[in-house]
């Protein structure tokens, strides 16, 4: 019986709104002072890490509580360097030398209540001497693996819908899957909603939610298709 074979891409996409958001804030001081730098870097970190322990309850395992609007906090030691034209290349009288010390620290915390994210970013704009340095959205891993089998269905569907459209033109109703590959599809993609307004802040970053873009590909669907009539 006559047989034709032909190499089809399935394709499927999913938009989905984000569970978490990951900031990081530089907290930093500059100052001729090496205490008076560093505690004054020490006093803002202070202030800010209280909001997120205390909206980050934890279980006896240590684990976030479910409805936790924080569910990770964490800080850098704080970093001090020693800057100026002499500071690596000390010259003359010690007592004459010009010393800047600066003094770093740096935070990353994970919300799971967008709200609470936007109290906390209004609360840090109000220090001088923090700023908001990067923001992520993402989800869990349990819901990209669900969102993925999803994706990876649909996707040989959409290559069987194809084929079947094949096999309606040529008269043909046997269509047999005999071979496929998965592909990677690339990095994660995002997009804005319309129906949310962009809430920029004086970083540049989006504070707005965008809905993560899942993709999924079926690179080499073959089907064959029997007893067509050409």
């Amino acid at each position: 019986m006559p047989s034709l074979n032909i190499t089809l891409q399935g394709h499927s996409s999913i938009h989905q709104y984000p569970e978490r958001a990951m900031i990081q804030i530089t907290v930093e001081s500059s100052g001729e002072c090496e205490v008076a730098t560093s505690n004054e870097v020490a006093t803002t970190c202070i202030e800010l890490r209280d909001a997120p322990k205390i909206l980050c309850p934890r279980n006896e395992d240590g684990t976030s509580t479910a409805n936790s609007a924080v569910t990770t906090f964490s800080a850098s030691n704080t970093h001090i360097t020693l800057k100026g034209p002499d500071a690596h290349r000390p010259r003359g009288n010690p007592m004459d030398r010009y010393r800047m010390y600066n003094a770093m620290v740096t935070f990353q915390v994970i919300f799971r209540d967008f709200s609470e994210l936007h109290k906390f970013i209004e609360k840090m704009d109000g220090y001088s001497n923090a700023r908001l340095d990067n923001l992520k959205w993402y989800l869990t891993d349990e819901t990209k693996n669900a969102i993925g089998a999803e994706l990876r269905k649909m996707a040989v569907q959409n290559a069987v819908a194809k084929a079947n459209q094949y096999a309606q033109a040529i008269d043909s109703e046997d269509v047999t899957p005999v071979d496929s590959k998965e592909i990677e599809v690339g990095d994660i993609k995002f997009a804005e909603s319309p129906e949310r307004p962009i809430y920029r802040h004086s970083s540049g970053l989006n504070l707005t939610p965008q809905d993560i873009v899942l993709d999924s590909c079926v690179e080499r669907l073959i089907l064959r298709y029997l007893g067509f009539g050409v």
